[in-house]
């Protein structure tokens, strides 16, 4: 586990803010802009953000998935170790809500918390649960800026998010996909940065973990595995069978390489 919490330079900078903010609204705004840039390029060179190189400038989504691949996905990932990692990350809490859970990982996780639908407003008061979950949410998120903003607003003690890890195959699968298709490019170091960086600024102490979690590999191998990622974002799409012929070899090396295909993740929680 990677932790990043406030030094004495971000503590400086946070009293300095609460001073301005007294005095002089604008120069205020425009310090918390640089407080908050600086906060960001710290957070898009952590390890688990990671490729540096490759962070886009801005976000590539939301992303739209076909419901009936999406069903065929769940049913190849075992979603044990993300449910266990969530509740040891709001363990103690009093009051759990989880944003846009849906699948197995949402039933496993229906007796710790109370499932509400994603989207710009969350139907919850402020600071009105004890923590929030957002597994595998903000990339289908129209504004994920808000979204975060919106997460930070209801949760009183805790927040914990899921998003890809670097090196995730069905993040390159989709990248590879998406370039066939003339989409922008995935990058979830986009997202976790952000988050980080904005829940941070708000008073929460990050960390960022990593989760080990293996696709099951199907009957037909690689190339129902490329037929399945190609309909599950690009359905219909003129280029599927480019999709899945561009897909499918790298899919064929990974499993030739790793006997699987990894979805791995980054865990983070934000604790106040």
């Amino acid at each position: 586990m990677t932790q990043r919490g406030s030094g004495s330079s971000d503590q400086h900078d946070l009293a300095f803010l609460e001073a301005m903010a007294a005095l002089t609204p604008d120069a205020s705004g425009r310090e918390r802009e640089r407080v908050l840039r600086g906060r960001l390029e710290r957070w898009r060179e952590h390890p688990l953000c990671a490729p540096r190189a490759s962070l886009p400038d801005a976000y590539w989504g939301p992303e739209r998935l076909d419901p009936a691949a999406f069903t065929e996905l769940l049913e190849l990932i075992l979603p044990d170790p993300q449910v266990a990692a969530l509740l040891r990350a709001v363990d103690g809490a009093a009051d759990v809500v989880d944003v846009g859970g849906s699948g197995p990982m949402a039933h496993a996780l229906a007796g710790h918390c109370r499932r509400i639908a994603a989207g710009p407003c969350l139907g919850v008061g402020d600071s009105g649960a004890d923590a929030a979950i957002a597994a595998w949410t903000l990339q289908f998120a129209e504004d994920p800026i808000a979204a975060i903003d919106e997460l930070e607003r209801i949760a009183r003690r805790r927040i914990v998010i899921i998003q890809a890890a670097p090196g995730n195959d069905l993040v390159a699968i989709y990248n590879r996909a998406a370039e066939l298709a003339g989409a922008s490019r995935a990058h979830h170091g986009w997202l976790l940065s952000h988050a980080a960086t904005r829940l941070e600024l708000a008073g929460f102490k990050i960390t960022l973990e990593s989760i080990t979690v293996p696709v099951r590999s199907p009957g037909g191998g690689a190339h129902q595995l490329a037929d399945l990622f190609a309909r599950l974002h690009f359905a219909g799409h003129p280029a599927t069978d480019a999709i899945i012929a561009a897909t499918g070899g790298y899919i064929h090396a990974r499993l030739a390489e790793a006997g699987a295909l990894a979805d791995d993740a980054v865990l983070l929680v934000a604790r106040r």
